[in-house]
């Protein structure tokens, strides 16, 4: 069973792949006639292959049928992302300001993200279910704060149960991830299990048998659903209704599957659903994890139980079985996820299967406990909150066993596998922190801003995406100087605080210039910030000869607006970092 489901994923997504490659969102839109084309196509081989099931015979040669269906897959993966594609073009195309880039360097492609997560229909019915799951999630997170739960552990308690992570501080985000626990933020399997766990003891032993094994199995699938809706169907999550719902469909029909033609036959219908998810980090995550349990800890589990049967029930009477098996599966999930996460997140967090074997427990009573304070905070507030106080100490429990084992030797490896970054000039698209970087070698650069002072808060994501992982050393902050030069380039600001005299800063001498009498001076970059109220560039002109003329994303709009047509007017060259993105140039070496 393994070989045909496989072969179908595998199929599907080269045909969802190579669609991608072709008609993106930079692309080209597919043709009406290759549309009915390959609609015809499909339609024919679905037929050729029924035919060929129909009436194969144990002489008769399968390469015919198999092939058939891998082109019936391939063509109905690259038709139902040229389906979603179409769909995405034309919301983006009624929207007055379609999605885009910011541009600064290793930032998150927010075009390419919100590409991949779609514009899904607002009058279908599933929209209208998402929409009411979402109002209910906001009613539940009030229900949390009635109860008292409040700051990082309402953050926290959040985002394990009901999937909303906007509360998280970007603290206690690089908390988890460095500690390797990420996953226990994500909604996924662990969290559907556990709120799951005891519908499935029940079906699996008494109601199996029972004839109210169908009714109490529909309300079982409600329920899994419902959750899912509720917690905005993020990706891993729905995975884990799909293998859930499979698997409780399967216990009803009274038939057993392995869990690799779960996952299998789930990764198959979540494509054919959705082939975005090919794309989503999350549902590549998910689905890695839990086939690195099936393929490496479900086969070593099974091998170990069958040669080792005498040390298993000693390990059992000791009760570290469970200890093992804990282990067993988290390190057979990071094998197979730790690849990806090294290339999404930048770093080895090498102590995170020692880890889990603190943080799962810990995890599984706070999604308890969370749940009972929903239900019992309903009937009885003060209860409730009692309930609340107890969850908002395991929550800090948690955090304290991570901040702890992050205090180890090599807790966390950093990303030492990117290139370094080479000798340019950045002025980053950064409305609320304007700043140029001037980088002469990954170990020395200089950052010209405004407000030097904000250094620390404003650059923070700009600081954990591009500094600390192509640069040596942290960049030499200028302040009070309005100019920098290094490596040939002469980069000068102008701001609230721009002068008739201009500062001027090299690798090792520091030289004031008195301009009022002498003749304009060439430079590089003329960068304008916000503060900058003269107006007009004859002001400048007077001082300075630009060969670029920079505008930063932090001035208002009507202000670009009028500085570039004067710009036109003079015949300076100019680029608008709103408009245009991050400004970035290669200097030489």
């Amino acid at each position: 069973m393994s070989r045909p489901l496989l072969l179908s994923g595998l199929a599907m997504v080269l045909g969802i792949v190579a669609a991608d490659f072709g008609f993106n969102e930079n692309g080209a839109t597919v043709p009406r006639w290759l549309d009915g084309a390959l609609w015809v196509l499909c339609a024919l081989l679905a037929l050729l292959a029924a035919r060929d099931y129909r009436r194969r015979t144990v002489y008769a040669s399968s390469t015919r049928f198999t092939v058939l269906v891998a082109l019936f897959f391939f063509v109905l993966g690259f038709m139902r992302y040229c389906m979603v594609a179409e769909q995405t073009r034309a919301a983006w195309a009624a929207m007055q300001r379609p999605p885009v880039n910011r541009g600064n360097p290793d930032e998150l492609d927010y075009r390419r993200w919100r590409w991949v997560q779609g514009e899904r229909d607002s009058t279908s019915l599933l929209a209208g279910l998402r929409e009411r799951g979402l109002a209910a999630r906001q009613r539940l997170l009030q229900r949390y704060r009635l109860s008292g739960l409040q700051d990082q552990a309402l953050a926290v308690v959040t985002a394990m149960t009901l999937g909303d992570r906007t509360l998280l501080t970007s603290d206690t985000r690089d908390l988890f991830a460095e500690a390797g626990a990420s996953h226990l933020l994500a909604l996924s399997g662990l969290h559907l299990g556990i709120l799951t766990g005891l519908l499935f003891l029940l079906l699996t032993s008494w109601l199996v048998c029972s004839r109210w094994r169908w009714p109490v199995g529909v309300l079982s699938l409600v329920y899994i659903w419902a959750y899912v809706f509720v917690a905005g169907l993020p990706a891993s999550l729905v995975r884990a209704g799909v293998m859930s719902s499979l698997f409780l469909i399967g216990t009803l029909l009274q038939r057993r599957s392995r869990p690799l033609h779960l996952l299998l036959l789930t990764a198959v219908l979540m494509l054919l659903c959705w082939p975005m998810y090919l794309f989503d980090v999350g549902a590549r995550l998910s689905l890695l994890a839990v086939a690195g349990i099936a393929v490496v800890y479900q086969p070593a589990y099974e091998w170990l139980f069958e040669h080792g049967r005498v040390l298993m029930f000693r390990l059992e009477r000791w009760h570290v079985t469970s200890i093992i098996s804990l282990l067993g599966v988290s390190l057979a999930a990071q094998l197979f996820t730790l690849p990806l996460v090294m290339v999404t997140f930048h770093r080895v967090p090498l102590y995170g299967v020692l880890f889990s074997v603190l943080l799962i427990p810990l995890t599984t009573v706070i999604v308890l406990m969370a749940l009972a304070v929903l239900l019992v905070g309903s009937v009885w507030l003060s209860a409730g909150q009692w309930l609340a106080a107890g969850l908002a100490w395991l929550v800090g429990a948690q955090m304290w066993v991570m901040q702890t084992g992050m205090q180890l030797p090599g807790a966390s490896v950093p990303d030492f596998w990117s290139r370094k970054a080479e000798p340019q000039l950045v002025v980053y698209h950064n409305r609320r922190c304007p700043a140029l970087h001037l980088i002469a070698s990954p170990s020395q650069s200089w950052l010209l801003m405004p407000e030097p002072e904000r250094a620390d808060s404003g650059m923070y994501y700009i600081r954990r995406d591009f500094w600390q992982r192509r640069l040596t050393a942290e960049p030499q902050v200028l302040a009070g100087r309005h100019a920098v030069a290094a490596t040939g380039m002469t980069a000068v600001m102008v701001d609230s605080a721009y002068k008739s005299y201009n500062s001027y800063k090299t690798y090792e001498t520091y030289e004031s210039y008195e301009t009022n009498d002498a003749p304009p001076r060439t430079v590089d970059i003329l960068w304008v910030t916000r503060g900058f109220h003269g107006g007009r560039l004859g002001q400048l002109a007077t001082q300075y000869r630009p060969r670029l003329l920079v505008l930063d994303a932090s001035l208002p709009r009507w202000q670009r607006l009028t500085l570039r047509q004067e710009a036109t007017r003079m015949g300076w060259p100019f680029y608008d970092v709103a408009e245009q993105g991050a400004l970035r140039i290669k200097l030489p070496l």
